[in-house]
């Protein structure tokens, strides 16, 4: 155990995963004249694998999120996308229709073409919420997103994407913006997020008059990631709040359930995240598929008052575990090409995928210690898992697991 310690940390200022060819994807937006549109919010809305099959969440990749304004022309360029994957980005801007791409494969196509529609005139606002966004003085806060959560229908409280409801909406120079639903609603839940400022869940009522939401800069948690001592530059380090919580009826916030936030580790291995939401308890932890050798144990970090600069105990490398199995098809039928299977901590918002070997086999390496969900995702066919992880299967790492199978029936033999 000690010399193969030893030989992990010999290089310790190598231990970020190496470097990747990664794609720009440009383009254009224009109004239904052809005329280029400048000042367009473009994000990367959704993403999917381009070979195989994957059940990941299409919004969850590392990508997602990415935004850019068009210049003068309507240009703009998103940079360094993964290679393997295809993207659907989002077009918005205040008094046009927000507009999904084709989806993009950067390698095939690597320039899209986005036309906007105006938003009709209307005076009914029973089904569409005004907002207005301001920082703590009162000042308002253009290019601000706005996101809907999920919205109140009878007695229904309805989150995720939903039919005729605009999935976002971006400030305009006086701060404002609006979002509609195809029927009447009483509220929607939004999540307001703009640059330099903390994001913010709020409740805000349909209707004519216009709500105001106050964004604050939120508090920083800074720190630092080493092995043996040494600083690891390169790292990609991961916040999520430790009660992560979720939504439920009447639109009611449970715990913390923002969005995880990822930033780098600069040449001496130290990190500093800003604008973090000012909630109690954080976990700090180095993504597992950033660094090419070794774990690191998640932190905790308590934030006690509005504004505080907090430093994060070190991120330190140590032996990571190993897990290695197969994946069976209980019909005992050959499994098709291209077939993944991801390993989700239950702790943390971290997770690795791996493309399954033609006989089924897989390995994970450098995993913290902790219980994991496993998500096999093989077209047609699911495990046996629980009530709330239907599809999954479980497993505690406290060693190197080693010939772990994992049977995967039709999915329509399911049942729960």
């Amino acid at each position: 155990m000690k010399s193969a310690l030893l030989g992990l940390l010999i290089a310790c200022t190598t231990l970020s995963s190496p470097q990747v060819l990664r794609p720009d994807l440009a383009g254009k937006v224009v109004d239904s004249t052809g005329r280029p549109l400048a000042h367009t919010t473009v994000m990367v809305y959704h993403a999917g694998v381009k070979t195989g099959f994957s059940t990941y969440c299409p919004s969850c990749y590392a990508d997602c999120g990415k935004r850019v304004l068009t210049d003068l022309d309507g240009n703009f360029r998103i940079k360094s996308l993964a290679p393997n994957l295809w993207f659907e980005l989002l077009a918005i801007q205040d008094g046009y229709v927000p507009t999904f791409s084709e989806k993009a494969d950067p390698a095939k196509t690597p320039t899209v073409e986005i036309h906007l529609a105006p938003k009709p005139p209307s005076g009914d606002f029973s089904g569409t919420i005004r907002g207005h966004v301001v920082d703590e003085s009162g000042s308002p806060i253009s290019d601000a997103v706005v996101e809907p959560v999920g919205i109140l229908e009878g007695k229904a409280s309805i989150y995720g994407m939903v039919d005729g409801l605009e999935p976002m909406a971006v400030t305009n120079k006086m701060g404002d913006f609006e979002i509609s639903y195809a029927r009447p609603i009483p509220k929607m839940l939004l999540n307001v997020e703009a640059r330099a400022m903390a994001p913010k869940f709020i409740t805000m009522p349909t209707g004519q008059e216009r709500h105001s939401v106050a964004l604050s800069e939120g508090a920083a948690i800074t720190g630092r990631i080493v092995a043996n001592g040494k600083p690891i530059s390169n790292a990609e380090i991961g916040l999520i709040p430790k009660n992560r919580g979720g939504f439920d009826g009447e639109l009611a916030i449970i715990g913390d359930p923002y969005k995880e936030i990822r930033i780098g580790t600069n040449a001496d291995g130290t990190f500093t995240a800003t604008n973090v939401p000012e909630v109690k308890e954080w976990y700090v932890y180095a993504k597992m598929q950033s660094l090419s050798q070794g774990a690191v144990d998640p932190v905790e970090v308590q934030i006690k008052e509005k504004g505080q600069y907090v430093h994060a105990p070190d991120l330190v490398v140590q032996r990571g575990y190993r897990l290695s199995g197969k994946v069976v098809l209980s019909d005992k039928k050959p499994l098709p090409p291209g077939m993944r299977i991801t390993i989700e901590s239950d702790r943390v918002w971290d997770a690795q995928t791996t493309t399954l070997a033609q006989d089924g086999n897989f390995k994970f390496a450098n995993l913290p210690a902790g219980d994991y969900h496993i998500s096999p995702a093989v077209k047609g066919y699911a495990p046996k898992g629980t009530r709330f992880h239907p599809f999954e299967t479980t497993a505690s790492v406290s060693n190197d697991i080693k010939s772990l199978t994992v049977r995967v029936f039709p999915r329509a033999s399911i049942e729960f």
